[in-house]
């Protein structure tokens, strides 16, 4: 009977457990939109890169689950990568590559998380594990601490304002080349764009840039009409 009353005692406790993380995201998706936000099908977004010293516009449009084309401007040349489906390329001039080269695979799977452009709304359906680890707080907010086992072999860590329930930070640890790579992004300047909530300034540090990027949007459009031919890599 002890043992049994031990097996309630924690089945009670690890679906308290997961109700509360439910809950924290069911907050989190609302506060970013509720409905709107998880109805958005494609993205188009105008914004400039500052990085060391530099100011480069670049424009990302982004189709859910389909494919991304990033393109930004470098001393006036442009560097496209792009995402099509389960395949990925790049331009580079900037490294002498000046025709369409093949992303390679784990590159590719790394990146095709920006396909997915409702976050952590329908989670499970996505094939992720979240579990809500516990509380902090980062430069004096108070945080939930939410820790994603995402269904490309990578985990992200988010940090969840207690207050606006809006990703505040984001730490995502995968693998590149057999690699360990930690990308470490923070979200500030949100604003509102058809009912959806977006940050309008990400900071993000990755070991693949020297230093760390500030990317402020200057225009967002929600489900713009995309040819998706853009995704296609161009035959040199």
């Amino acid at each position: 009977m002890k043992l049994l009353g031990l097996f309630a005692f924690v089945l009670v406790l690890n679906t308290a457990q997961a109700q509360s993380v439910d809950e924290v995201i069911d907050k989190h998706v609302a506060a970013m939109g509720g409905d709107k936000y998880s109805s958005i099908k494609g993205l188009k977004m105008e914004a400039t890169a500052q990085i060391m010293g530099m100011d480069l516009p670049s424009t990302t449009t982004i189709v859910q689950g389909r494919g991304m084309r990033s393109e930004t401007t470098v001393q006036g040349s442009a560097i496209v990568q792009a995402i099509d489906g389960e395949t990925g390329w790049m331009i580079n001039p900037m490294a002498g590559q000046t025709t369409a080269m093949a992303l390679p695979e784990d590159q590719v799977k790394m990146s095709a998380g920006q396909l997915d452009l409702t976050g952590l709304y329908n989670y499970k359906a996505k094939g992720h594990k979240a579990e809500l680890m516990g509380e902090e707080t980062v430069e004096g907010a108070p945080m939930y601490v939410v820790k994603v086992d995402m269904a490309n072999g990578a985990t992200a860590t988010h940090y969840i304002s207690k207050d606006t329930y809006y990703i505040l930070k984001s730490v995502i640890n995968t693998e590149v080349q057999g690699q360990a790579v930690e990308v470490k992004t923070n979200f500030s300047n949100f604003k509102q764009v058809d009912g959806v909530t977006f940050p309008f300034t990400t900071e993000i540090e990755s070991p693949a840039m020297p230093g760390v990027m500030t990317m402020m949007v200057n225009n967002v459009q929600v489900n713009p009409t995309v040819d998706e031919s853009i995704f296609a890599m161009p035959k040199n």
